[in-house]
């Protein structure tokens, strides 16, 4: 019975994961321009923040202010 019920889970797992991966792929396929835009266009825009940040702390003096502030407001 145990065993019955192991495969049947295995089996049941082995289908999910499939299915996921099957219906990740479909949406990355039919989403696959306005993901790569929209990527393109937040790491270009994070790309511009965090060098404006770099002159900006350098400028200050101290060039990892930011991660310290950061982290100090995480921990």
């Amino acid at each position: 019975l145990f065993g019955f019920f192991f495969l049947f889970f295995l089996s049941f797992l082995f289908l999910f994961f499939f299915y996921f991966l099957f219906g990740f792929l479909c949406l990355f396929f039919l989403s696959f321009f306005f993901l790569f835009f929209l990527s393109f266009l937040f790491g270009f825009f994070f790309l511009f923040f965090l060098s404006f940040l770099f002159l900006f702390a350098r400028r200050r003096g101290f060039p990892f202010f930011f991660f310290f502030l950061l982290f100090r407001k995480g921990f």
